[in-house]
Order: C-alpha cells, then sequence, then structure tokens
C-alpha cells in the first residue's frame, strides 16, 4: 500500500516525515483528512494541530502555524514559520508554551532594546538641534 510523504519547510530547513497514511488538518472550511491517493490539492491551512495516522497505526502531531498547503502525487508540502512534532500531544502542547514563552521574552527584550535606542536619538537630535541654536 502506498503512503504520504509530509515535506515541512519553514524557511530555514525541510523536514521529512514519511509513511504516512493519513493526514488530518483544517484550513478556513473546516478540517479535512488526506490519504495516499488524494486528488491534487491547495489550500491554506489554519494554525494549529495536525494528525499523521502512521503506516504502524501510531499517530504523530504536528503544530503548525498555518500556511499553504500543496498535495499532489503522494506528497504533501506544507509552508508554515514554524513547526513542532511529537508523538504525544501533551509533550507538543507543553513544547509548544516554552516556545511562545521564548518568543514572549524575545519579543520583551526587542520592544526593550528599541525604546532604549529611540531615547538615545531623541537625545541625540536635541544636542544637535542645541548645537545649532547657538
Amino acid at each position: 500500500m502506498s503512503a504520504l510523504s509530509i515535506r515541512l519547510l519553514d524557511g530555514r530547513s525541510e523536514s521529512r516525515l514519511d509513511g504516512v497514511q493519513g493526514l488530518v488538518c483544517a484550513d478556513a472550511s473546516g478540517q479535512f483528512g488526506i490519504r495516499p491517493g488524494h486528488e491534487p490539492l491547495v489550500t491554506v491551512l489554519e494554525p494549529g494541530l495536525l494528525r499523521c495516522r502512521m503506516a504502524g497505526g501510531e499517530s504523530r502531531f504536528l503544530a503548525c502555524a498555518g500556511g499553504p498547503l500543496v498535495c499532489r502525487g503522494n506528497v504533501v508540502r506544507i509552508v508554515s514559520t514554524r513547526f513542532l512534532l511529537q508523538d504525544d500531544p501533551q509533550a507538543l502542547a507543553a513544547q509548544l508554551a516554552r516556545q511562545l514563552a521564548s518568543e514572549g521574552q524575545a519579543r520583551s527584550a526587542s520592544r526593550q532594546s528599541r525604546a532604549e535606542m529611540e531615547q538615545a536619538l531623541m537625545k541625540r537630535l536635541r544636542e544637535w538641534a542645541e548645537a545649532r541654536a547657538s
């Protein structure tokens, strides 16, 4: 029996998941499934959880930030900014929470740095304006 090959492209790397017997995901119209032999399909996935049923019957879970999905010839390509893959949905939820917290801290540090640069720039502009006025 044939199987799907899932290609995950995130802008930095490509991951591959072979031996997939079924993929369940969602787009704006709702949840749908893809099995080997599926007709060609192009859609945009909603952010969320995808479930892959493997050849041995086990499931793998994939968190995706959303993006285009192209299915053609038993190859499913998904492009997104981020993917997290786990065998256990609870482990995936914990990994996602850690990553979101880390990204939140990075955004906070970036905002702080930008505010400090803006203050330094304003100070220099005032100094420059005072020097030109005298």
